[in-house]
């Protein structure tokens, strides 16, 4: 009848409007999950709820990205500014910005434009240096989150701990017949590589996962058939040029055996002092390479500058049915680098080493700065996925990767063991040594639980073989005798309320060559009488030092190993000393008798990619905010001082039903 189809007419209407609408499920823990008919819808709500909870750390990593964090923090980040700005990410972003087009531009507008409604809307509440957010902003991010490694590296600020961990369990080890994934990454937990957790929803995918505040998609996690991790793999994508000046003419160099001349950049930098932004004005010199390093007559060369196949390329990866098209999706090498374990929902489990290299001569040694007048240094055509190391199904039916060399990553002999150091420097991890020990010493299959058991395993390397050996050599000494209770009934780990872990880290810091001791008692070395001796010596020098800073040697990990979020201390457990890593390594500076963590875990979750149904549980070290006002500022840090995890609920169904807060946006109706 007329009345039947005017009715469903309006039903079609009413369901056309909704689906225009993009609608933001926050849970308990505010992660916020977006649900869209687009990706670049979903993008819209990304970018306002990235605004709404993390918009100083955004915008902040949108000024560092640019060279101009000098704006905000003053002139003691000019330095750096310029060299960021000489490197021309700023330059070639507002290029790109200008070109893009397709799902790529609306995707970025959307974002952008989300992230100005709620910006907009929190007006007086945020910083005043906070400005509009603009294509040329996450254009810059993106690139600078491609280089962020290799200038670490060059400005000689990589962390110790900056690793991370990974495993991917293929079916036939599993309790439920389903691949599991273990993501856990590595990182500062403040500043630029803080992660934000979200999941967005569309007709085409789910994804739930983690990101960079200020970038429009997932960096690590998993849609409803696929699921990836990475880890840092050392590739050189980066070489220093010793830069050979014409006898005759100073404004011109040999670049291979050529004379090129120098371009100039004038930079203007901005810098903060007071209330009042004041400008310095500076001039880079530049060469075919790239640009002059500060105070060095060298110039740096960088693989990933310019590369924009990470935009597509990452719309490729959570589009991927299995894991071959997974893989086929990395072939853009969009991404520099990464050790990369994916896993999906038909079983199957890969690897790829992935990194932007360039062929290069064997015969010169890439480790060192390059004579830039020898042809030899040129660089050759960049390497192919086929061409780096890769899996896919590993006869263990284990892949394990924690910064450690490719070919120790499938239990097996899959991979070959013959790479240049241009490719990988790395070999072997204790944390690897552990995860390939816990998940091959099994009788029954593992489940979900064990899993995140294993992957939260805190045994501290070497300890218990080394622990024996000090008991024993104290039993036989007839000299004065240490306070040994703390170390006879500890177990090894670094349990928050583990007593035993304290004063063997005394220990080893008690003498430079404790830890070789330790090593080697855990490769079945018994000590000589001059170790034995020095071990005991230095066991009672740590005892009393220890004594003097905290009254007694049996006290709980956790009073001496801590975090500090706000005005709260948080015990934690892990252990990250030299060489020697546990499986979760969160550690820091000691400082007065303590360990202050910074750094570890940034993010773990486990995956479950089950055929029937996938599901995940995930944790951040602190919470989903960086805002101290945030009441998810510091929400998740019990949970993840424990080693214990949250469940995502995964899926639209879910998190309408878990949601505690529910915001409905119109990207159609948004002010340019």
């Amino acid at each position: 009848t007329a009345s039947m189809r005017s009715t469903f007419l309006c039903f079609i209407l009413a369901v056309t409007a909704a689906q225009a609408d993009v609608t933001i499920y926050r849970d308990k823990f505010g992660v916020p999950s977006i649900g869209a008919k687009s990706y670049a819808e979903v993008a819209y709500g990304l970018g306002y709820a990235t605004a709404e909870i993390n918009a100083e750390r955004m915008a902040l990593n949108f000024k560092q990205a640019r060279g101009r964090m000098a704006e905000v923090e003053g002139r003691g980040q000019l330095l750096t500014d310029g060299f960021i700005r000489s490197l021309g990410i700023e330059d070639l972003a507002e290029a790109e910005a200008k070109i893009l087009s397709g799902e790529t531009k609306s995707i970025i507008d959307n974002f952008c434009a989300g992230a100005n409604q709620a910006i907009a809307e929190r007006k007086g509440q945020l910083p005043t240096w906070i400005e509009h957010v603009t294509p040329t902003d996450v254009l810059s991010l993106a690139q600078m989150v491609n280089a962020v490694f290799p200038l670490y590296s060059l400005a000689r600020e990589l962390l110790p701990g900056m690793g991370s961990n990974q495993f991917a369990i293929a079916p036939s080890h599993t309790a439920n017949g389903g691949a599991i994934l273990s993501i856990d990454p590595h990182l500062p937990w403040n500043g630029p590589l803080a992660w934000q957790e979200f999941a967005l929803y569309t007709p085409e995918f789910g994804f739930r996962g983690i990101t960079l505040p200020g970038l429009p998609f997932g960096v690590m996690g998993h849609t409803n058939r696929i699921a990836w991790c990475m880890t840092n793999n050392d590739p050189d994508l980066y070489d220093l040029y010793t830069v050979k000046l014409k006898p005759d003419d100073k404004d011109m160099y040999s670049f291979h055996g050529e004379w090129k001349s120098f371009t100039t950049k004038p930079l203007d930098l901005q810098y903060r002092d007071g209330a009042e932004l004041k400008t310095q004005h500076q001039t880079a010199r530049v060469t075919e390479w790239g640009p002059m390093v500060p105070f060095r007559n060298q110039a740096v060369k960088m693989s990933m500058l310019g590369s924009w196949e990470l935009l597509d390329q990452m719309l490729q990866m959570l589009r991927a049915k299995d894991a071959r098209h997974f893989r086929d999706a990395l072939k853009p090498r969009g991404l520099s680098m990464w050790n990369i374990v994916f896993a999906d929902t038909k079983g199957n489990i890969g690897y790829q080493y992935n990194a932007r290299v360039p062929r290069r001569d064997s015969a010169i040694d890439w480790s060192k700065p390059l004579d830039g007048s020898d042809p030899r240094t040129r660089w050759g055509s960049l390497l192919t996925l086929d061409d780096l190391p890769w899996t896919i199904n590993p006869k263990s039916g284990l892949l394990v990767n924690c910064n450690s060399a490719p070919w120790r990553t499938t239990l097996g002999d899959e991979i070959k063991k013959a790479w240049p150091a241009w490719i990988t420097t790395y070999d072997e991890t204790t944390r690897r040594v552990r995860l390939a020990q816990l998940l091959t010493n099994r009788r029954a299959k593992i489940t979900i639980h064990e899993a995140m058991s294993i992957a939260t395993d805190t045994l501290v390397p070497y300890a218990l073989p080394t622990v024996k050996q000090l008991l024993d050599s104290a039993a036989n000494d007839p000299g004065p005798k240490t306070s040994l209770d703390a170390l006879k009934n500890w177990d090894g780990t670094s349990q928050i309320d583990s007593v035993g872990c304290g004063l063997y880290t005394y220990w080893l810091r008690a003498d430079r060559r404790n830890p070789d001791l330790a090593e080697s008692a855990a490769a079945g070395t018994t000590w000589s009488d001059e170790d034995r001796n020095r071990a005991l010596a230095s066991l009672n020098s740590a005892a009393e030092t220890m004594k003097k800073d905290h009254g007694s040697t049996s006290i709980a990990w956790g009073k001496m190993h801590f975090t500090r979020r706000g005005d709260r201390s948080i015990p934690l457990n892990g252990f990250d000393i030299g060489s020697a890593a546990a499986v979760v390594p969160n550690s820091g500076k000691f400082v007065r008798g303590n360990f202050e963590c910074d750094g570890g875990s940034s993010f773990r979750m486990i995956i479950s990619l089950d055929p029937k149904g996938v599901r995940s549980w995930s944790i951040l070290p602190y919470g989903n905010s960086q805002n101290a006002r945030d009441p998810h500022f510091a929400d998740q840090a019990n949970l993840f001082a424990k080693g214990e995890y949250k469940e995502t609920n995964f899926g639209l169904v879910w998190a309408k039903k878990r949601a505690v807060s529910t915001t409905i946006l119109k990207p159609a109706a948004r002010s340019k």
